[in-house]
C-alpha cells in the first residue's frame, strides 16, 4: 500500500503507543517520511517568574526542549527502522498547527489517536473533530482501548449523489479502503444508504403509484452506480461484503457498522458546496459523534481549509 509519501504522527508526551506504531509501520510499508508532532499552550505573554529572570518566551522555549526530548525517547526503539523521521513542536490550538504543518510540509496522512474517550464508543474529541472539519488530507483516527489489528474494514460510499466530485471521492475511498484491507488480511465490506429525496411530503402530493414507480428508478439507479464504483470480479467469492439498504444515511451506516463490528470505517467528510472547510457534511458529523471504530476520513478533491498558514510565535 505505497499511498502515503508523507505522514504526519499526532503524539502527546503522555499518550499510548498505537498512533506512532502504527505511523511507522505505514511509513515503512509506504516508503514514506514521517514526522512526529506534538503542541504544547503557549504561556500566557507578560506572566511574572518567581526567583530569577526567566521571562514567559524562556520559559516557553525550554518546555518545547523538553516536549522534543521526551518525544526522541520515545522514538529510540524505532531507529533501527531507516524511516526518515522529523520532530515538530509547535505552540498553540493543536488542530490548527497540524493543519498548519499539513499545508507547510504537504502531508498526505495525518494519524492520531481519538481523543476525548473515556470508554468504548465514546464520542471523538474535539482535536480530532477539528481535523475532520478542516484538515486537507486524511485523518486516520485510531482507538486502540477498542480494536487492534482490523480484522474488518467497513467504506462508506454515497451512491445517490451523481456529481463527478462525489463519484471521485467515493472511488478514493473504495480503493483506500480496498488497500487497507488486503494490508491488514481483513474482510472489507461496503456500505452505501439510499432513498427518494423528500419521499414523504411528495408521496402526499403526488399519490402513493407515482412515488413507488419513483423508488423503482432511484434503486435502479443506485444499483447501477454501484456496479459502476465495483472493480470486475470484487463481489466473487465474497471479497467484497455489500451492504445497500434503503433509509437514513446515518442509521444505516451506524448500524451496519456495529452489526459487523467494523474495526475501521473509511468515509469521506463533505462539506456544503461553496463553503470552504468550516462544515462537514451532516451525515459525516452525525456518524463520528458516535462511532465506535477508528476512523479514516478522507476530503473530496479541491476542498479548501480554512486555516491560514502564517509564521508560528
Amino acid at each position: 500500500m505505497k499511498r502515503f509519501k508523507r505522514i504526519l504522527c499526532y503524539i502527546g508526551t503522555d499518550s499510548n503507543e498505537a498512533a506512532l506504531s502504527r505511523a511507522v509501520s505505514l511509513a515503512i510499508r509506504n516508503e514514506a517520511s514521517l514526522t512526529i508532532m506534538d503542541v504544547i499552550k503557549p504561556i500566557p505573554r507578560g506572566i511574572v517568574m518567581v526567583g530569577d529572570a526567566t521571562d514567559s518566551q524562556e520559559l516557553q522555549d525550554i518546555m518545547v526542549n523538553d516536549h522534543e526530548h521526551a518525544l526522541l525517547a520515545r522514538l529510540a526503539e524505532y531507529a533501527d527502522t531507516a524511516v526518515p523521521i522529523e520532530l515538530v513542536v509547535a505552540t498553540g490550538d493543536p488542530a490548527t498547527e497540524i493543519i498548519r504543518q499539513v499545508i507547510l510540509a504537504d502531508i498526505d496522512l495525518v494519524i492520531k489517536n481519538a481523543d476525548g474517550l473515556s470508554a468504548p464508543g465514546g464520542a471523538f474529541g474535539s482535536v480530532a473533530r477539528s481535523l475532520l472539519r478542516m484538515c486537507p488530507c486524511p485523518v486516520w483516527l485510531l482507538k486502540p482501548e477498542i480494536h487492534g489489528q482490523f480484522d474488518r474494514v467497513l467504506a462508506a460510499v454515497d451512491l445517490d449523489a451523481d456529481d463527478d466530485v462525489h463519484q471521485k471521492l467515493n472511488r478514493n475511498i473504495l480503493e483506500l479502503a480496498l488497500s487497507i484491507a488486503r494490508a491488514e488480511q481483513a474482510q472489507l465490506h461496503l456500505v452505501a444508504a439510499w432513498g427518494l429525496w423528500m419521499e414523504g411530503p411528495l408521496r402526499k402530493r403526488m399519490g402513493d403509484e407515482t412515488i413507488d414507480q419513483m423508488v423503482e428508478l432511484q434503486q435502479v439507479k443506485v444499483r447501477r452506480a454501484l456496479d459502476e464504483l465495483l472493480p470486475a470480479g470484487s463481489t466473487d467469492n465474497n471479497r467484497i461484503q455489500i451492504h445497500l439498504h434503503r433509509g437514513d444515511p446515518s442509521e444505516v451506516i451506524r448500524s451496519v457498522a456495529d452489526t459487523i463490528e467494523a474495526d475501521l470505517m473509511v468515509m469521506g467528510t463533505v462539506c456544503r458546496t461553496g463553503v470552504s472547510g468550516a462544515l462537514v457534511g451532516s451525515t459525516a458529523d452525525s456518524i463520528f459523534s458516535e462511532l465506535s471504530c477508528s476512523m479514516l476520513a478522507i476530503k473530496p478533491s479541491g476542498f479548501v481549509s480554512p486555516v491560514q498558514v502564517a509564521a508560528r510565535v
